[in-house]
């Protein structure tokens, strides 16, 4: 007697087939019946994960002969079905409008993606696949790689990267990470150091490094070198880090003026309302002009923070005068 093929709960194939709009992910070819496909083709496996919604020939295709010219193989339907599954919400949440244009362009990405992801994974090139789906922004592709990669013996650099790549970057050991310091600390190249302190999540130590490259960089007169490193210290966040440091150190000495800078540099108002309201008793005590206005500009006393500007005018006019 044949082995029955396990059914996909109800619940959950409603749920596959109104994300992909009843539509196949790899053709999108409105009205043709479709089915939905096991991605890793275990039938018993129907996390929504590993499902997708292909229609007959398509799904023919991942079997036989593959599409566009090679084998439709798992990973492509995950492209392709996330890249589906993307265009179907804005659609529905009326993001925007996509016209004839816009849709050939993304095809054409996607069909570059594939392209790029099978010439690597033929040259069995998995950190650079790895890189490749980070940079599309496919999580779940990169990580299966980067995993493959650290399973294989990879150098100090690779480990580094790649957990970095992935947020995990605490998790390197710290025999690792001091390795590679010694090296290039041995060249001066002290910019790579400041790479490395940063996909291991040590900012400190990072801005340190980024520093100390610049200053060198800058004296040797190279000046897109320089502007390059202080722009990728900007964008990687590595500011916003060092601000959230001054003002953990603020608070654990409890300097509520440079609690407030901090707060106001990072940005993050609704701390800083909070805080101005809950230090109300300590402002008023300290007659500070600048922490009086902040109070009344709070409460939203404009009276106040009138009079306690004019203050703050009077007291530097005073100061000038007596300096004469």
């Amino acid at each position: 007697m044949a082995k029955l093929r396990p059914e996909i709960p109800v619940n959950i194939a409603a749920k596959i087939l109104f994300l992909s709009d009843r539509t196949c992910c790899v053709c999108r070819q409105a009205g043709k019946k479709v089915q939905i496909h096991h991605i890793d083709e275990n039938p018993s496996n129907s996390a929504e994960s590993n499902l997708a919604i292909l229609c007959f020939e398509c799904h023919t295709e991942t079997m036989i002969r593959g599409g566009f010219h090679r084998k439709l193989n798992a990973e492509q339907v995950i492209l392709y079905r996330n890249d589906w599954l993307n265009i179907v919400s804005r659609k529905r949440g009326l993001a925007h409008t996509t016209n004839q244009g816009d849709a050939e362009e993304n095809s054409r990405e996607l069909e570059l993606a594939t392209s790029v992801a099978e010439i690597y994974r033929e040259n069995e090139e998995y950190e650079l696949l790895a890189i490749h789906y980070h940079n599309i922004e496919n999580d779940e592709l990169r990580d299966k790689y980067i995993e493959k990669v650290l399973n294989e013996n990879p150098s100090d650099h690779s480990i580094v990267f790649l957990r970095g790549l992935q947020g995990k970057g605490r998790e390197v050991s710290l025999e690792v990470v001091n390795r590679l310091v010694t090296r290039y600390e041995a060249i001066e190249n002290y910019l790579e150091i400041a790479r490395i302190y940063k996909q291991v999540d040590n900012p400190l130590e990072s801005v340190k490094y980024y520093l100390k490259g610049v200053a060198s960089v800058f004296g040797e007169k190279n000046y897109f070198t320089t502007a390059f490193y202080l722009r990728e210290l900007v964008e990687d966040g590595l500011i916003e880090d060092l601000l959230a440091k001054a003002y953990a150190k603020a608070n654990k000495s409890g300097d509520l003026w440079w609690q407030i800078r901090a707060l106001q540099e990072l940005k993050w108002d609704t701390e800083l309302n909070d805080l101005i309201i809950e230090s109300k008793e300590e402002i008023l005590r300290s007659n500070d002009p600048k922490l009086l206005q902040l109070l009344a500009k709070q409460e939203g006393n404009e009276k106040k923070y009138i009079e306690y500007v004019k203050d703050e005018a009077q007291s530097t006019t005073m100061k000038v005068e007596d300096n004469d």
